[in-house]
């Protein structure tokens, strides 16, 4: 049954080819298949028998000799799960994985060899179905209707997903249409010296699937709070930190605090004491995390005191405070962190004071014609922040799983 397959879909890319020849130089081909695992495109020559197709691959070219062949041609496809257009780009992406290595194992086919990415395997799982001889004919009729259905892709997956039959179909038949084929084709009737012998794989025979039944424990993490360090704050060695609570799915609240505190003598003081809340609203959520990673939007309000002095050239001290809105976006960046990009717009009004350094030091002088009080409307805050989430289990929850095998 795999090889009335695997020879359907080369036939169709082979058909033109074999027809532009004169006829005097008939042309035959044969196909070959190789599988790939779920939502992946990297060969993995352990799975499903690749590494026999391979060489079974190797020995039907020594045995026809290069001599003979017209063409090698691969059709990759995926199987009709997930996103359209993931599943496109995922049969791209095993074409090129099936070209690199046959070029790197059969240099000599570059001239010969083409690939057709063929995106998802709605014909190969009409066949499966079809030759199916365990199911009912009505079920075989409704899983067909929907196959055939002329409904954009998107509905069509899902009235598979509503079949009672699919978790059969998932589990029987979707590993096997996740491949590419070989279609070799080559000269038949021109005369060559007697061809090797070569053993064909043995044909695999459908049998009725084992139905399986587990009971899977699982313990979720899930994120109770994050600890975040702005890394700007950090290149100017002021100390700060920021506490991040998610509130449900969508909502968070965080609360940041900047304190560096230097003083060196009576010349040089870098001091600042900043504190700030935001709320967060949270949408396009990135799936690797339960919580506190997509894109977020949500007001904010800090307060400061600050005095900065450098010797008698700059001596200010004062007050400021802020309020807008922030927006930004988190992302994972490796399993036990995030990084976070945010700009915050909004009013920052700040109160400022001049002072001047007495001859020796000793104390400050305030100067009165040096104040005032400063008003600013646009950027506030500009952040990249490494994240930390803090993670705990959940309750253990039961699940029973059914699936053929």
């Amino acid at each position: 049954m795999k090889r009335i397959i695997a020879t359907m879909i080369c036939w169709a890319v082979c058909l033109a080819t074999a027809f532009a020849q004169s006829k005097s130089e008939q042309l035959t081909y044969t196909g070959i298949e190789v599988h790939f695992r779920l939502d992946k495109h990297k060969l993995d020559l352990g799975y499903m028998g690749n590494q026999a197709s391979f060489q079974h691959f190797a020995a039907t070219i020594d045995s026809i000799g290069i001599e003979r062949i017209d063409s090698v041609v691969i059709v990759s496809q995926s199987s009709p799960e997930g996103p359209y257009k993931h599943n496109l780009w995922l049969s791209e992406k095993r074409a090129q994985s099936m070209q690199r290595y046959l070029l790197q194992e059969h240099p000599y086919l570059e001239e010969k060899l083409s690939v057709h990415p063929d995106g998802e395997s709605w014909a190969q799982l009409r066949n499966y179905v079809l030759a199916d001889t365990k199911l009912k004919d009505s079920t075989k009729e409704k899983v067909l209707k929907v196959i055939d259905a002329d409904v954009n892709i998107a509905t069509k997956k899902w009235r598979m997903q509503q079949l009672s039959v699919y978790r059969y179909l998932l589990a029987t038949y979707y590993p096997r249409i996740r491949n590419s084929v070989f279609c070799i084709v080559y000269y038949e009737d021109i005369a060559m010296p007697e061809l090797l012998p070569v053993e064909p794989l043995e044909t695999p025979q459908f049998r009725e699937p084992e139905r399986w039944q587990d009971t899977i424990i699982t313990r979720k993490k899930t994120t109770i709070a994050a600890i975040k360090s702005n890394l700007f704050y950090d290149a100017i060695a002021a100390f700060n930190v920021e506490v991040e609570i998610p509130i449900g799915k969508r909502f968070s609240l965080m609360v940041e605090d900047v304190f560096p505190w230097y003083h060196i003598g009576n010349k040089y003081a870098y001091q600042m004491w900043e504190i700030g809340a935001e709320a967060r609203y949270w949408f396009f959520r990135d799936s690797k995390r339960d919580k506190l990673s997509g894109c977020f939007v949500g007001p904010y309000l800090m307060s400061s005191k600050y005095d900065f002095q450098w010797d008698r050239a700059f001596n200010y001290q004062g007050e400021y405070w802020s309020g807008g809105l922030s927006l930004g976006a988190a992302a994972p960046i490796g399993k036990y962190f995030n990084l976070e990009f945010s700009i915050a717009f909004g009013y920052l009004s700040t109160a400022y004071r001049h002072y001047d350094p007495a001859p020796d030091y000793s104390e400050l002088v305030r100067d009165p014609s040096i104040e005032g009080r400063l008003g600013y409307i646009g950027p506030t805050k500009l952040k990249a922040s490494i994240v930390m989430p803090l993670q705990v289990p959940t309750k253990k929850r039961k699940e029973i799983r059914y699936g053929y095998r």
